[in-house]
C-alpha cells in the first residue's frame, strides 16, 4: 500500500474512529499465547501479516507471584480474507524475545535486541520466509545488551536509541548501514535532555531520525520523569534539535511513552498508545499497594492515533480499541493492523484491529 493510500486510509475525524475493524483470530500454538502479548515484534513479509515473540502472565496474572512468559514463535497470517486472520506458525527465533524493536526493509523483518527471563540481549536476527517458512539469520550484535527502546529506518541506516542499555536508562543512539553491515554498529550523537526509556521512534525526510516520549526512572534520589517533547537527529548536521510533542484535540500535551510508531513513508508517522501520563507517573513514584486491582479504564491508557509530519501533529482517531501500552504496529497491501499490547497493567490483549479504509 502506497503512502498516500494510507493517508487516505486514515484521513477521517477523532469521532469516526467506531469503524475500527476488530479482526478475528491470534496466535495459540504456544500454550498461553493465545492470552494475547504485548511488546512483540510485528511486520510484513511476502503481503503476510508477521508477528513474533513477545510476553504476557498467563498464570495467576494480577497474583503478587505471576511469572512473566517470554515467546519465541514466528506467526504470518494472510490479510485478504476479509476479518479473518488464520495464523500459522512458520517458525521460531533463537531465544524467546519481547521489549526489543522491529523494523521492516527489504521484504523481510530485522528484530533488534530485546530481553527475556535470562536479561538483555544484543542480538540482531533478520527474517525472512523461504518457501512459506521462516529463515532466521544473524546480524551484527550490539555493542550494548538493550531493550526497552525504540527505532526506525531513515534511508538505509537503522537506528536504536534510548531504553535500557547494559542494564541503565540511556541516552545512547546506534546506528547500522545496512549496505555496510561488516562496519557494525556505530555510537551516534547522544540525544539531549533526560533518557528515555520506552520512547517512540520514526523518520522524517531522507536524513532526520525523531524520538518522542519515554521516561527516565528514579535515579540518584530523585523521582522518575516523563519526556513530553521529542528531539529529531539530522545526519548531514550531526545535530539534534528538541520539538514540540503531541497534544489531544483540546490542546492538552499527551504522554505517547509506551506506545508505538510506524512510518507510513519517509516523511509521515503514525503514533498510537501508550499509558496515561498522570496515572503512570503516580504508580512509578508513589506505588500503592492495589495499583493491580482497578478496572481497565481507571488507567486512562491513550486511545488517540497521532499523525506526525514536517508540520506537525494531528489527532487521527480517538477510540478505546486502540488503547494500548506496548501493543506492535504493521502494515500490508490490505491496511494497518495494531497487534496485541496491555491493557492495563500485567494484562495483555490478543485482539487485532485493523485501520479501516476509506
Amino acid at each position: 500500500m502506497t503512502a498516500i493510500t494510507l493517508l487516505t486510509v486514515l484521513e477521517v475525524n477523532a469521532s469516526d474512529a467506531d469503524s475500527l475493524v476488530l479482526m478475528s483470530g491470534f496466535p495459540s500454538e504456544e500454550v498461553g499465547i493465545e492470552q494475547g502479548v504485548s511488546a512483540c515484534y510485528a511486520g510484513c513479509i511476502d503481503n503476510q501479516l508477521v508477528m513474533a515473540g513477545g510476553c504476557n502472565f498467563p498464570v495467576h496474572t494480577l497474583a503478587p507471584d505471576s511469572k512473566k512468559l517470554y515467546y519465541r514463535g514466528i506467526y504470518a497470517s494472510k490479510t485478504d480474507e476479509d476479518n479473518q486472520l488464520n495464523w500459522k506458525l512458520v517458525g521460531h527465533l533463537p531465544e524467546p524475545l519481547a521489549y526489543g524493536v522491529a523494523v521492516n526493509c527489504d521484504n523481510s523483518m530485522i528484530i533488534v535486541g530485546g530481553m527475556n527471563n535470562d536479561g538483555s540481549c544484543r542480538n540482531v536476527y533478520r527474517v525472512n520466509f523461504v518457501c512459506g517458512k521462516a529463515e532466521v539469520m544473524s546480524l551484527p550484535s550490539l555493542p550494548y545488551s538493550a531493550d526497552n527502546m525504540a527505532g526506525a529506518l531513515v534511508g538505509r541506516h537503522l537506528y536504536i536509541a534510548g531504553g535500557m542499555m547494559d542494564g541503565k536508562a540511556s541516552n545512547r543512539v546506534l546506528r547500522l548501514d545496512l549496505d555496510h553491515l561488516s562496519a557494525g554498529w556505530k555510537d551516534v550523537k547522544p540525544f539531549p535532555g533526560i533518557v528515555r526509556v520506552q520512547p517512540v521512534a520514526g523518520s522524517i525526510g531522507d536524513n532526520r531520525f525523531c524520538l518522542f516520549g519515554g521516561f527516565a526512572p528514579a535515579a540518584n534520589g530523585e523521582e522518575a520523569k516523563l519526556a513530553m517533547d521529542g528531539c529529531i537527529y539530522d545526519e548531514t548536521t550531526d545535530e539534534w534539535q528538541t520539538i514540540e510533542g503531541p497534544k489531544d484535540e483540546k490542546g492538552e500535551p499527551l504522554f505517547v511513552g509506551g506506545g508505538t510508531g510506524i512510518n507510513l513513508s519517509k516523511d509521515q508517522l503514525l503514533v498510537m498508545g501508550g499509558v496515561n501520563k498522570d496515572v503512570f507517573l503516580s504508580a512509578v513514584n508513589h506505588p500503592q499497594p492495589d495499583y493491580l486491582s482497578h478496572p481497565i479504564d481507571w488507567y486512562r491508557f491513550n486511545p488517540y492515533t497521532l499523525y506526525y509530519n514536517a508540520d506537525g501533529w494531528k489527532v487521527l482517531y480517538k477510540s478505546p480499541d486502540t488503547a494500548r501500552a506496548g501493543a506492535a504496529l504493521a502494515q500490508t497491501e490490505q491496511g494497518l493492523y495494531v497487534i496485541g499490547g496491555e491493557l492495563k497493567p500485567r494484562v495483555r490483549s490478543n485482539k487485532v484491529v485493523r485501520y479501516p479504509k476509506r
